[in-house]
């Protein structure tokens, strides 16, 4: 599964490398997809970056320049609703109640500063999402054995599940051959003198 990351584009100014370092190591990641947007107070309902927003429906993480609190008020105010869930950076994320079931990770950058630790723990967000557990029947057909796959990355997922198509009908016998004899030359021969002796 993929992670949309959300970067809120109004850093201070003493944040402004911070801000460049955190586009340059997100831009083309494995499994993040960046997303840059203006303040969330700032977005027009018809804004590019509204519409971005509105067509994310999945667990995001969203970086922003305040705190995780400010952070879910903003974005309730724009209909952008979801559950603030912990996380490594966020321990005392507590879900508030009555919300979208989409799982919201805030980051505020104002106490991370640690590019690294950022990016790792996006990472590690990434792939706790990515990891389903499967039940598989043993080779005996004794109690099924469970084990954890990685589905990240995997497009051709959905193409392996798919069943079997069912197997093909088995071929019908072929008709036995008419019994009836053959016309023979002889028996058209006969027909054409009967009708050489008509007198037409």
């Amino acid at each position: 599964m993929r992670l949309p990351v959300i970067l809120v584009q109004n850093p201070p100014a003493s944040a402004a490398s911070l801000a460049e370092s955190l586009v340059g190591n997100l831009i083309g990641r494995a499994g993040l997809d960046l997303t840059l947007v203006d303040r969330f107070d700032s977005l027009a309902v018809d804004s590019t970056d509204r519409m971005t927003l509105d067509g994310i429906t999945v667990p995001s993480a969203v970086l922003d320049w305040r705190s995780e609190e400010e952070i879910v008020a903003a974005l309730a105010a724009i209909d952008f609703h979801g559950t603030r869930c912990p996380h490594q950076l966020d321990p005392d994320g507590q879900a508030t109640p009555g919300t979208s079931p989409r799982r919201l990770f805030l980051f505020n950058l104002t106490k991370h500063k640690d590019v690294e630790a950022i990016i790792a723990e996006l990472d590690r967000l990434r792939a706790s999402l990515s990891v389903r557990t499967v039940s598989l029947a043993s080779p005996g057909g004794g109690n099924p054995i469970t084990t954890k796959q990685n589905t990240a990355d995997r497009p051709d997922q959905a193409a392996a599940a798919k069943p079997s198509p069912p197997a093909t009908p088995p071929p019908q016998p072929a008709k036995p051959a008419s019994t009836a004899a053959p016309r023979s030359d002889q028996h058209l021969d006969n027909l054409i003198d009967q009708l050489d002796q008509l007198d037409v």
